[in-house]
């Protein structure tokens, strides 16, 4: 599967305002939430092994902060490092099972694997908490692109369309590769 978004801002976001251990806020140890932030700068900064090491650090003070184990799978999915991304996405939805962006995570490193039926369950599991994640149905219309089932892909566009997906070259890009392929138009 092609390279699909980063989303290193959103990745940010996410993790300053959802996965910050509150648990850890509420004891007093602002060390976790700095070295969170130091993680999540280093990933915006494509730092890959500072975050992957950041990270560490986190898991030294608290093993089942999910935060650091969603940053660290995204530094291993941008090294290429498949098999360790989708260990660290797994042990945070172990964490936090209802984080579909962990699952939209896991989904794009089992794509790039050529795992499609792995991925395809994850990005259903994505939807199925968030109904309105236009990434996760434009990334799913990819995967029934790579696997040929064109009809679902135009479904999934056509859906993410809804939603507002934008309209940069990539998204250009695959709707004529599935026009060509699907020998539809829309």
């Amino acid at each position: 599967m092609k390279r699909l978004f980063c989303h290193k801002a959103r990745i940010f976001l996410l993790v300053m305002l959802v996965f910050c251990n509150t648990a850890a806020f509420a004891a007093g140890d602002m060390r976790e939430a700095q070295l969170l932030t130091q993680a999540s700068q280093f990933l915006s900064a494509g730092e890959y092994d500072k975050v992957i090491k950041t990270c560490d650090d986190v898991l030294n003070i608290d093993q089942n902060c999910p935060a650091a184990y969603y940053l660290r799978a995204f530094s291993h999915r941008y090294k290429e490092e498949y098999e360790l991304a989708i260990m660290d996405f797994t042990r945070t939805l172990q964490i936090d099972p209802k984080y579909s962006s962990a699952y939209y995570g896991r989904a794009i490193s089992y794509a790039y694997t050529g795992d499609y039926n792995n991925a395809l369950a994850d990005l259903d599991a994505a939807i199925a908490i968030d109904p309105r994640y236009t990434d996760a149905y434009f990334n799913r219309a990819r995967v029934y692109y790579d696997t040929g089932e064109y009809d679902k892909a135009w479904d999934d566009v056509h859906k993410a369309e809804s939603l507002g997906v934008s309209d940069d070259m990539l998204y250009k890009g695959f709707i004529n590769k599935l026009k060509e392929a699907s020998g539809r138009n829309r």
